[in-house]
């Protein structure tokens, strides 16, 4: 009896796309957040010489062609002008927040005494690090101890809540080892830091929260309600410090983008003139044709640098704000939620 010959399981199939779906996400996440910002600037350039190489190669651009040429580095030029006043909007923006009377700066002061006395009376660690990821770590490490405290307090509770005690702890602790774990020997102004920031979901586990204490009330020890009213103040520490460190990142990123662009708009700048008054006389010397590609090329290349610098910053700036915009408090962007996570807030 002949025996038909199985097919390979689909799995194979599904597990390739699955992991080429995971590379493009990694790849765009990279792009839009994790990436080094000047590498990102490079490859874009390196990408508009190697397209303006092409399209002389193909003849869209005729390097032979003075006016062309001389017109476009013109339009170019043009174009970058405005370049002044972003960096002048940008300076402004950063310079209004330091800027104030003695009476401001002494508030300011007493308001971040007083945070950092919350912050030690809440954690029991005096006095608290000066240094952004250690601050983090202390508020991430004290929280993760206070939901263990938490779920040792409710053992003798009834069933329903040691559930879910259990069920918020077990998927909330390995979020904080792994928060704690990255923060540990980095430095604020790296990335690290602030992929902490945004992927720590405060707010979700701020709900959880709520809805234990509002939802077992009768059933919750002393013991167990103390637990929750400090869970709900450490949450309250860790997004108030999220937000603070994130919008000191993001002020800094404004302040390198307006530095790089004048880094770089000034000599593009003297370039571009260059070639509108040179190109003529760059011609009549009767190089090889390739060297006339290479200078187009490289024109181009440079002329577009502004432009790709200010892209590259925006999009994650853009990007952090759009991930934080409405993350505050009890909030929660439900598509900023995995799966389980929505199903878990639906049926509580």
């Amino acid at each position: 009896m002949d025996v038909e010959e199985e097919e390979p399981p689909s799995a194979s199939l599904d597990d390739t796309s699955v992991f080429e779906r995971l590379n493009a996400e990694e790849f765009v996440r990279w792009t839009f957040l994790y990436g080094d910002r000047r590498v990102l600037s490079g490859l874009l350039l390196v990408a508009v010489f190697a397209a303006s190489l092409l399209l002389i190669r193909g003849g869209l651009i005729t390097p032979a062609e003075e006016a062309d040429i001389t017109a476009t580095s013109a339009a170019l030029v043009g174009g970058m002008l405005p370049f002044i006043t972003v960096v002048l909007a940008i300076n402004q923006l950063i310079l209004s927040e330091e800027f104030g009377s003695t009476g401001a700066f002494f508030e300011r002061l007493e308001e971040t005494r007083e945070y950092r006395q919350r912050i030690e009376n809440h954690t029991g660690y005096r006095p608290t690090p000066a240094e952004p990821s250690a601050f983090l770590r202390v508020l991430i490490e004290s929280k993760r101890r206070t939901a263990q405290g938490l779920q040792t307090v409710c053992r003798d509770g009834p069933e329903d809540l040691q559930s879910r005690v259990d069920s918020f702890v077990s998927r909330t602790e390995p979020r904080d080892r792994d928060a704690i774990r990255t923060l540990e020997g980095t430095t604020f102004g790296s990335f690290t830091v602030i992929s902490v920031i945004l992927h720590y979901n405060d707010p979700w586990q701020l709900q959880i929260v709520r809805q234990l204490r509002e939802g077992h009330r009768d059933d919750l020890s002393d013991a167990a309600d103390g637990q929750l009213e400090r869970l709900e103040e450490l949450l309250g520490d860790i997004h108030i410090a999220r937000q603070y460190f994130k919008t000191v990142y993001m002020q800094q990123e404004l302040a390198d983008l307006s530095k790089i662009l004048l880094y770089v708009g000034f000599p593009t700048l003297l370039g571009g003139a260059f070639i509108i008054v040179a190109y003529g006389n760059l011609l009549a010397m009767g190089l090889h044709a390739s060297v006339y590609a290479l200078v187009v090329s490289a024109t181009i290349t440079a002329l577009f640098s502004p432009f790709a610098v200010l892209l590259v910053y925006v999009l994650r700036i853009a990007t952090i704000a759009r991930r934080t915009a409405a993350d505050f408090g009890p909030f929660v962007l439900q598509q900023e939620l995995p799966q389980e996570e929505t199903e878990i807030m639906e049926s509580s």
